[in-house]
C-alpha cells in the first residue's frame, strides 16, 4: 500500500513537471524574443512609419483617421495604431511601449494555438508541442520582436478561428469569434479573408461535427459583427479623410494590390523556395515533415496551409511576411507528426548544428576579408564566435523522444536567433537609430525653421524620432527642386542620403552627417547648397552661413 501511494505520488509529480518544463522552455523562448526586440532600435522604414503614424495621430489627437506627414494615411487599418497609443496613454509617450506589442501579440497567438489543438481532439502534452514548435521557426521568431502587423493579424486570426472548431458553435461563441474577426479587419483588413476565407468554406470537411442550421446562424452572426467593426471605422474615416483617401482606403488597399502591384509585385512560383527557411529549423528534421492528412482532424491545417498559399501566390504583390498567418498551421501539421512519432525516436542535431556553424563561420570570413554587404565595423566576431560555439554544442545532444527532443530544438534555435540578431547585428544598430538626426530636426523645428526631406517616399522616419509637432516639406530628389526650395526659404535646412544630397553640398563641413542604413544621411542648410551652374536661377551661397 505504502509502495503503491509513493509510486501514484511520483507519477503525479513526473506529470507536474513536465507540463512546467514545457511552459518554462515557451517562457525561455518568449524572454528572448523580449529582449531581441527591446535591445534594438526601432528600424527604418517600416517600424519608424509604423510608431510615428502613432505619434502624429497622438499629437494631433486625430484617433479616428492615421496620419503620416501630416496626410492621412490610407495603407493600413488602425488597430496597431491605437494600441500604441493606448499604451501611451497608460504609461506616457516612450519607444519601449511599441516594442512590446507584438512579442506579447506572439503570447497571446500561443495560447489561441495550445486552444485549437486542443479541441481538435491532440492530448494535452501533446497540445502543448505546437507553440513550441511556433516559437522556434526561425521567421516567426524574428517577426515577433518587430513592430509590423503580421503577428498581431496572426493573433486575431487564431482568436477567431479557435471558436470554431470543435463543440456547438453558439452565440457566445459567435461573439468571441466575431470580436477577434473584428480586431484581424482592423489589423490589415480584408487581407484577412485570404486566410480565413478557405478556412470557412470547407468547414463540413475539416470539423468533426457539423455546425447545423443555428451553427451556420451564428456563424453569419460572427461575420457580420467583425465586418461590422471595421465597416464602423472605415466609414467615418473615409468621410474624415477626403475623397482621395476613401479611394485608397476601400478599393485601392484591397482591390488594386490583388493585380498589378505597384510596390513587391513578384511572379506566382516566388513563395515557393522561401517555404523552407520559413519552417527552419525543423526543415532539418524529416522525421516530423507533414504528411498527408490521414484523419479528419488533421485537415483543418492542411487547408489551412495550402489554400491561402495558392491565392497569395496568385496576388500581384508578394512578402514573405504575409505568409506568417500560415505558420501556426505548420506548426500544428509538424505537432501532429512528433506525436504520432515513436517514443524512442532520436533527433541527433547534427544538420542544425551545421547549419548554425556555416553561417558563424561566413560572418567569421566577412569579418577576416572585410568583403561583402558585411564589414568588421558591421558585424561582431563575438556573436559569429558564440554561434559557432553553439552549434558544438549542439552537436553533441542526442535528446530522445518527440518532446524532449522538441524543447531541444526549440531552445536551441532561439537562443541561435538571440546570438545572431544581438551579438552578430549589434554593430550595426547604430545604422538603423534615427534618434540622433531626430534630435537636430526637433531642434530646428523648435527654432522655427522650415525643413525639408529630399528625396522620393518619405515614410515618416523621423517624425516620431524627433517628436515633431509639422510634417516635413517633401522634395522630389532633383535639382530643381532643390533650388525652389532654396529660393523660397534661404533659412531652411534640407536632410536626405547622401547619395542624393552630396552632390548638391558646396561646403561639406557645413554638413551634419549621420550613419544611416547601408549610407549616410546628411542634414544641411539650403544656403550651403552650390548648383555650380546647373541652376544659374538659384542664389548663390552665402559664405558666412551658421552651422
Amino acid at each position: 500500500m505504502i509502495l503503491t501511494r509513493q509510486l501514484s505520488h511520483s507519477l503525479h509529480f513526473l506529470k507536474w513537471e513536465a507540463r512546467h518544463r514545457d511552459a518554462l522552455v515557451i517562457a525561455l523562448l518568449w524572454s528572448m524574443v523580449l529582449a531581441s526586440a527591446l535591445a534594438r532600435p526601432l528600424m527604418p522604414i517600416d517600424e519608424t512609419r509604423y510608431v510615428s503614424v502613432a505619434w502624429e495621430m497622438w499629437h494631433a489627437h486625430s484617433f479616428w483617421l492615421p496620419l503620416m506627414n501630416g496626410e492621412p494615411y490610407a495603407d493600413k487599418p488602425p488597430l496597431l495604431f491605437w494600441l500604441i497609443q493606448s499604451g501611451w496613454a497608460l504609461f506616457g509617450v516612450n519607444a519601449w511601449w511599441p516594442k512590446l506589442i507584438s512579442p506579447l501579440a506572439s503570447l497571446i497567438a500561443m495560447a489561441h494555438l495550445y486552444r485549437i489543438a486542443r479541441r481538435l481532439g491532440y492530448a494535452g502534452s501533446q497540445a502543448r508541442l505546437a507553440p513550441m514548435v511556433l516559437f522556434a521557426m526561425l521567421m516567426w521568431n524574428l517577426y515577433s520582436g518587430a513592430l509590423m502587423f503580421d503577428i498581431l493579424l496572426s493573433a486575431c486570426l487564431l482568436g477567431a478561428i479557435s471558436p470554431l472548431v470543435a463543440g456547438q458553435f453558439n452565440l457566445r461563441k459567435a461573439i468571441i469569434s466575431g470580436l477577434w474577426l473584428g480586431a484581424a479587419l482592423l489589423a490589415k483588413g480584408p487581407a484577412v479573408f485570404v486566410t480565413l476565407g478557405p478556412i470557412l468554406l470547407t468547414i463540413p470537411l475539416w470539423r468533426a461535427s457539423p455546425l447545423g442550421k443555428p451553427g451556420r446562424r451564428h456563424l453569419a452572426i460572427a461575420l457580420l459583427l467583425g465586418l461590422a467593426t471595421l465597416t464602423t471605422w472605415a466609414l467615418p474615416a473615409a468621410w474624415l479623410g477626403g475623397q482621395d483617401y476613401a479611394q485608397d482606403l476601400l478599393w485601392g488597399q484591397s482591390i488594386d494590390r490583388l493585380q498589378q502591384a505597384m510596390a513587391h509585385a513578384r511572379p506566382s512560383w516566388w513563395y515557393l523556395p522561401w517555404l523552407a527557411l520559413l519552417a527552419f529549423p525543423w526543415t532539418l528534421w524529416p522525421s516530423c515533415w507533414p504528411r498527408l492528412p490521414r484523419h479528419r482532424h488533421q485537415r483543418l491545417a492542411w487547408i489551412w496551409l495550402v489554400g491561402p498559399l495558392a491565392i497569395f501566390s496568385l496576388i500581384s504583390g508578394k512578402q514573405i511576411h504575409y505568409l506568417m498567418p500560415l505558420l501556426p498551421a505548420l506548426a500544428l501539421l509538424i505537432m501532429d507528426r512528433l506525436g504520432s512519432a515513436d517514443p524512442y525516436t532520436r533527433l541527433r542535431s547534427r544538420l542544425t548544428a551545421v547549419a548554425f556553424a556555416l553561417l558563424g563561420l561566413t560572418a567569421l570570413t566577412l569579418i577576416i576579408t572585410g568583403t561583402g554587404t558585411l564589414s568588421r565595423a558591421m558585424l561582431s566576431p563575438f556573436g559569429a564566435l558564440a554561434l559557432v560555439v553553439w552549434a558544438a554544442i549542439l552537436w553533441r545532444q542526442n535528446w530522445v523522444g518527440a518532446p524532449t527532443a522538441t524543447r531541444g530544438l526549440a531552445l536551441g534555435a532561439g537562443i541561435a536567433v538571440l546570438i545572431a540578431t544581438q551579438l552578430m547585428l549589434a554593430p550595426m544598430w547604430s545604422r538603423y537609430d534615427v534618434s540622433e538626426p531626430g534630435r537636430l530636426l526637433a531642434h530646428l523645428e523648435h527654432a522655427g525653421t522650415p525643413v525639408a526631406y529630399n528625396g522620393n517616399g518619405y515614410q515618416a522616419t523621423f517624425q516620431f524620432a524627433g517628436r515633431l509637432g509639422n510634417p516635413l516639406i517633401t522634395l522630389n530628389g532633383t535639382s530643381s527642386d532643390l533650388c525652389r526650395f532654396q529660393r523660397q526659404a534661404p533659412e531652411g535646412w534640407v536632410i536626405g542620403r547622401d547619395r542624393d544630397l552630396r552632390s548638391s553640398i558646396g561646403d561639406p563641413n557645413l554638413a551634419h552627417v549621420f550613419e544611416y542604413r547601408g549610407g549616410q544621411l546628411d542634414v544641411v542648410p539650403v544656403a550651403a547648397l552650390s548648383f555650380d551652374g546647373r541652376m544659374p536661377a538659384c542664389a548663390p551661397r552665402s559664405p558666412d552661413v551658421a552651422q
